[in-house]
């Protein structure tokens, strides 16, 4: 896969997703890619194609036949050899996937989580709330996804942890964009260790009875069956990487995103605080907005024509749920952050994805934003910037954020 398969194409934008420059600009670039009529995107930088279309993406997620996610959801090619669970995998394989987490990431046990959650943030914020101010990333956004599923793996985590495995996440995610990726070596020993050791520990006490079926989320990975077939060892530790990873970070920058939402938008903030049922629609109306990712990959299995673009079998080719959540031809006067939306029509946003592969775990990821932000109206009055937002660059994928500073009375 050395030779390159895309070339620029008349008209499109090109792009590099690496660079500072798209860091900073990217939602300017993706509203003129809109307003040129040509929402597609090419990377020399990167060999690859992008899809901005809403409709486009729609239809490409879809139709899993002819846009396929063996390859890998990244921009390097993953090898047949690579144990890739859900957006890794094609059907079949991705059906008897999704039915296996299907029952185990049920409503119920979701909601299980309520009551933890409610109280880590009361303790988190019992913890600086005298102080009057604080950077409410580093102290709620970052731990509490991570808090939550090592919960759900039926294991403690301390912010030592938790800070190792963030600098973790930025050696991996970190190249998901990198055409020749070279991961740092870990300084994290617990980290490379733990999955493994406490998978073992977790089979030797379902094993003995210690542990029962439903304890956590590796012992109903371990017993769940699907018309005779389990997950192997291997699966079940792809599983939970991919949750440390992907589901932790998307998560946090949601959390932070949706405080900045509200807080560069007065007017929005008085109309939330004045009718607390518009939560879940400023929750999905961040989501578009300020989608915590840029998009995934698909390969296509054989040549095809998307608007100016023709693609040779095995290109890898962006669904960028970031540009097509400003598409105006699907939410009008998209850039801006509005509280009198429809909440049907902000949920065709895609930041969660879209068809087969949607993320699994986005029901949890909007429970933790819904009682974040209950909690924090209900405990930090009259909450206010206290310096800028500053950016994390350092996962291009991501649209990340490094520091959200913020005051209250005390």
């Amino acid at each position: 896969m050395s030779e390159a398969r895309t070339c620029p194409v008349d008209g499109v934008v090109e792009v590099d997703m690496n660079s500072e420059a798209f860091a900073e600009n990217f939602k300017d670039i993706y509203t003129q890619m809109h307003a040129s009529g040509c929402p597609y995107a090419h990377s020399s930088a990167g060999d690859f194609y992008a899809i901005g279309k809403h409709q486009d993406i729609v239809k490409a997620c879809t139709n899993t036949k002819l846009w396929s996610s063996k390859l890998g959801p990244a921009l390097q090619y993953q090898s047949p050899e690579t144990p890739g669970v859900l957006v890794s995998v094609d059907p079949p394989e991705h059906t008897f996937e999704a039915r296996l987490v299907g029952k185990a990431f049920s409503k119920v046990y979701f909601e299980s989580f309520i009551p933890g959650i409610k109280a880590f943030l009361n303790e988190r914020i019992d913890s600086f709330i005298a102080n009057g101010r604080c950077d409410i990333h580093k102290e709620i956004s970052e731990p509490l996804p991570l808090w939550v599923i090592f919960a759900m793996f039926g294991k403690a985590i301390d912010d030592e942890g938790i800070d190792a495995y963030r600098e973790g996440f930025v050696g991996s995610i970190g190249q998901m964009l990198a055409p020749n990726p070279v991961r740092p070596p870990s300084r994290n020993a617990f980290a490379d260790s733990f999955l493994s050791d406490h998978l073992a520990d977790v089979k030797r006490k379902l094993a003995s009875g210690e542990a029962q079926a439903d304890d956590n989320l590796l012992t109903r990975f371990i017993t769940t069956e699907i018309e005779g077939r389990r997950l192997t060892d291997d699966k079940i530790l792809a599983f939970c990487n991919f949750l440390l990873a992907a589901g932790s970070g998307t998560t946090t920058i949601l959390l932070s995103g949706l405080l900045y939402q509200l807080l560069s938008s007065p007017e929005q903030f008085a109309k939330l605080k004045a009718n607390p049922d518009l939560v879940p629609l400023a929750i999905e109306e961040s989501l578009r907005v300020e989608s915590p990712l840029h998009g995934l990959f698909r390969t296509n299995n054989e040549e095809v024509t998307v608007g100016p673009l023709t693609i040779q079998p095995d290109t890898k080719v962006m669904m960028m749920w970031a540009a097509a959540n400003l598409d105006p031809t699907v939410f009008p006067n998209p850039e801006k952050f509005d509280l009198d939306r429809d909440l049907a029509d902000v949920r065709k946003h895609l930041a969660f994805g879209y068809g087969i592969h949607i993320c699994r775990g986005a029901p949890l990821s909007r429970i933790e934003a819904r009682l974040f932000l209950e909690t924090i109206l209900e405990r930090l009055p009259n909450l206010r910037f206290d310096g800028a937002m500053k950016k994390d660059h350092r996962i291009p994928i991501f649209n990340g954020i490094g520091e959200l500073p913020v005051a209250w009375d005390v």
